[in-house]
């Protein structure tokens, strides 16, 4: 991601924009909600003697978790840009 900084205003609304319909999309969110039923159910079914497998499935977990996160901090950024700029 680029510097907030150092972002044009309107790529960085346009930016946010976008972040904000993919996450308000309700095919986005289907899709995320399977995906991360489907590591916590492999997750659940994973037997006791396999700690790595189950470790491998949370960090796919995780990751999934930072990625959504990332559509939030380019809304985030576009709010404290305003703010800085006086808005």
């Amino acid at each position: 991601m680029s510097d907030v900084e150092t972002m044009e205003m309107h790529e960085l609304q346009g930016k946010a924009d976008a972040a904000s319909a993919m996450m308000n999309s309700q095919v986005f969110n289907e899709a995320f909600q399977m995906l991360n039923q489907g590591i916590v159910d492999q997750m659940l079914q994973t037997p006791a003697e396999a700690p790595e497998e189950r470790e491998r499935l949370y960090a796919m977990f995780k990751a999934g978790q930072m990625f959504v996160q990332q559509f939030a901090s380019i809304i985030n950024n576009l709010e404290l840009r305003k703010q800085q700029d006086g808005e």
